[in-house]
């Protein structure tokens, strides 16, 4: 199987090419782009049957990229790369066909083979390597799956029985295939994960996606975790729903001017209530936990991305480079380019 790897990053995707056991897994590199343009050219010229594709990148962008792959290549399969933050672009790639994603996170030697194994169980779920025709029904259940996944996704799917009961019941009457239902919830996993600030693990050893039964099991496990007693305990479910979803903001919008008040009224919670609140259940101060992730994510791009630090700073909400570079320093205990050089394990750029 011949693949094209598409990045504007150089690092990542030098970095990717060079970890990735190819052979092991008959996979064969067939070529690399820097932009969905150059990527089309290279498409012109060689056989590719699996694309991966950043979605954030110059001159074209990895969506523009799947809408012609669509277009002009059916059959080829495609797999987006992507940083944990871009959920609404996942969304739409996926919407678009993508088999499945990849977490730039899990760019390590430890990950890939769990990652290649799971694309390439993808790749065999397909019935045809060409894209199959789907009729207006089809379409509408594949948007009502979406939905669904979308309202999974949020704290209060997880955390209020009432709402939790009623998406079991339409997940449960969606009639989802095993492959469907591992899409769905890995993706509303990938959520929780962020939001609640804790590894949540899939189920093992599942066969065609997972058996409905199955799935009912794992959120039944999940729930008991996120349930468990501490200080939250003395709060309603819907109480945590929103103090949780308050979370969710801050790490959905990062780069905005993030305010107690403006997201205490979001969450229908007086400022006073909320500030107590978020401190009882998340465990820190709102400003205590707007710095961290934001800095979290700033550390992701500093590994990850070769850009300047005035861009790092202003993509994690800190439009003030000097400002942010203080931040950073009172969080870890070093400056941003500091970090990078100690971090940075992805090998050279080019010369």
């Amino acid at each position: 199987m011949r693949v094209l790897i598409v990045d504007d990053d150089y690092l990542v995707r030098k970095g990717f090419i060079a970890m990735t056991p190819w052979s092991k897994y008959g996979l064969e590199l067939a070529g690399e782009a820097a932009n969905g343009r150059e990527a089309l050219e290279v498409l012109q010229t060689t056989k590719i049957d699996l694309l991966i594709t950043d979605l954030a990148m110059p001159v074209m962008s990895g969506i523009d990229l799947m809408r012609e792959v669509r277009r002009k290549y059916p059959a080829i399969s495609i797999v987006v790369l992507t940083f944990h933050q871009d959920f609404e672009w996942i969304q739409e790639a996926l919407r678009l066909g993508a088999l499945d994603y990849i977490t730039k996170i899990e760019l390590e030697d430890d990950k890939l083979d769990e990652v290649l194994q799971r694309i390439l169980g993808r790749i065999r779920e397909q019935a045809s390597p060409a894209v199959p025709s789907v009729d207006a029904g089809e379409t509408g259940r594949l948007e009502k799956l979406r939905l669904l996944g979308e309202r999974w996704a949020k704290p209060e799917a997880i955390l209020i029985d009432s709402v939790y009961q009623n998406l079991l019941k339409e997940t449960s009457e969606s009639n989802a295939s095993g492959p469907e239902l591992e899409t769905l919830f890995r993706q509303a996993a990938g959520q929780w994960e962020k939001v609640f600030n804790r590894h949540i693990p899939l189920p093992v050893g599942l066969t065609a996606g997972g058996s409905w039964a199955e799935w009912t099991a794992w959120l039944g496990r999940v729930r008991t975790e996120m349930q468990a007693g501490g200080p939250a305990a003395d709060y309603s479910q819907e109480v945590q729903a929103s103090i949780w979803s308050a979370a969710g903001i801050v790490r959905q919008e990062l780069q905005e001017d993030l305010s107690l008040p403006e997201t205490a009224r979001r969450v229908n919670m007086s400022r006073s209530y909320f500030s107590k609140c978020f401190r009882d259940i998340v465990g820190v101060t709102f400003q205590d936990y707007v710095r961290r992730v934001r800095v979290e994510y700033a550390k992701t791009l500093l590994k990850e991305t070769t850009r300047m630090i005035g861009w790092v700073a202003s993509q994690s909400g800190y439009p003030n480079e000097k400002y942010f570079c203080r931040v950073f320093r009172d969080v870890t205990g070093m400056l941003p380019s500091e970090y990078r050089r100690k971090e940075k394990r992805l090998g050279p750029g080019p010369e």
